[in-house]
């Protein structure tokens, strides 16, 4: 058995060379070989640029406070794939993913073979679990896109769309309104979806006309208008805040408790995104994670930091940082050095994040956007060795530490501070 599911993990890990690949009928005709039922679950499907694996885990969190059984599909991990598929807000057992993973290369198997890639086959699993174990809701978070996405494939309920920025260009299309329409193509014909107001007239516009033709002929279904659903944000609140009105908009719209959306928005645990780690757990120093990925979440995070140090005990903060490569780097970046101009980190130590789809960018090269701020600065190969110089300085020394830029690095560091078991990946910490 032990062999056996051995080789079901290589045949997992061999998919990573098959790339990214946009399209449905790969994903399609391995669910229709499942012969997956959903009649008693309830399907959200979410999209967006910024926000919507927090709008998951709120929702999720929420669902599971008021007694529903859920499972969650989100990416990427950030320390071990097993995060990818929640079950009542807990990643899914090394044994149950297994499971699932050997059905879908059964299936995948059988002539005439279907290539899947890497997040095909873990969405597929995430559908597997859902299934099997009949849950109340199951909560999809998209990879990329929207209308080409594999969870594109599900008989979704609900869609939400989160906030729509500039990204992945190259695949999605070089006008923000381009961009909005993909996303918004994960509307359903005929059912409700939720959308955060872009605050754009052009943008809501391409936003209402891709709802008019929801719909899609691959998946067998047949073109409608869906039902979209404006929702108005206010200015100045966070991300967590942010998702928490969306979740609580999509509960309310479908007749469901929103008793708990606020208690589920405060006590989430949700890994690498402003994810506060008190020194009780770490036996010495705390920590400030985010796995911000893009140029607005960039932007959109460092008022949320600089709110944080600000009211640190003792204002102080250093900085670990490490990014994949950026098509607008110096965008990206340019939010975090405006912060460190004005409150300089005691010290910055860049690296290298390690276990990611691409190659961290070079610390040395790294190194050279920081050379104008006024405090030391190195650059070392791997996060271990940045925590280990970090740790060896007192809290006095080094104040909060602040950890930004790739979501791995976030992962590699949870990983050595030894805080990545079951309870600490839970959504919700153990009553």
């Amino acid at each position: 058995m032990g062999q056996a599911m051995e080789e079901v993990r290589q045949w997992l890990n061999s998919s990573k060379s098959k790339g990214m690949a946009l399209g449905l009928p790969n994903t399609k005709a391995a669910l229709d070989r499942l012969n997956l039922h959903f009649d008693n679950t309830h399907i959200f499907h979410v999209a967006g640029s910024n926000g919507k694996g927090t709008t998951c885990a709120i929702l999720a969190a929420s669902l599971q406070l008021s007694g529903q059984s859920t499972v969650l599909f989100s990416s990427p991990h950030v320390s071990r794939i097993e995060e990818r598929i929640r079950i009542d807000g807990k990643p899914i057992s090394s044994e149950l993913f297994d499971s699932a993973l050997a059905e879908v290369q059964q299936i995948s198997l059988e002539a005439p073979q279907i290539e899947l890639t890497f997040f095909e086959i873990t969405y597929l699993c995430a559908m597997v679990t859902a299934s099997t174990h009949n849950v109340s809701v199951l909560i999809l978070e998209t990879g990329l896109g929207g209308r080409l996405d594999a969870t594109r494939t599900a008989p979704a309920d609900t869609c939400i769309i989160t906030s729509i920025s500039p990204e992945h260009t190259e695949i999605l299309g070089d006008d923000i309104c381009k961009i909005a329409k993909e996303k918004v193509a994960i509307a359903r014909p005929g059912v409700k979806i939720i959308i955060r107001n872009p605050e754009d007239d052009e943008v809501e516009s391409a936003m209402r006309e891709e709802c008019q033709s929801a719909g899609n002929i691959e998946l067998a279904e047949t073109p409608l208008p869906a039902q979209p659903i404006f929702v108005e944000i206010p200015p100045m609140v966070t991300t967590r805040q942010e998702a928490a009105i969306l979740v609580d908009h999509a509960l309310k719209r479908n007749g469901m408790d929103t008793s708990n959306v606020w208690q589920a928005k405060n006590s989430l645990q949700w890994p690498a995104r402003m994810q506060f780690i008190p020194a009780a757990k770490t036996g010495g120093h705390e920590f400030l994670l985010d796995g911000a990925h893009n140029p607005s979440g960039m932007e959109r995070v460092m008022p949320e930091v600089a709110n944080v140090i600000e009211n640190y005990k003792i204002q102080a903060w250093s900085l670990i940082f490490a990014t994949s490569p950026q098509k607008e780097m110096d965008k990206f970046i340019a939010p975090l050095l405006d912060y460190c101009q004005i409150n300089p980190p005691r010290e910055i130590i860049v690296t290298a994040p390690q276990g990611g789809r691409y190659p961290g960018i070079e610390p040395k090269q790294l190194m050279n956007y920081f050379m104008s701020i006024d405090c030391d600065i190195s650059a070392v190969e791997y996060p271990e060795s940045a925590l280990s110089i970090i740790e060896e300085k007192s809290t006095f020394d080094v104040g909060l530490i602040v950890s930004l830029g790739s979501i791995y690095l976030q992962g590699n560091l949870l990983g050595l501070l030894y805080l990545d078991s079951d309870e600490d990946l839970s959504l919700l910490a153990k009553i």
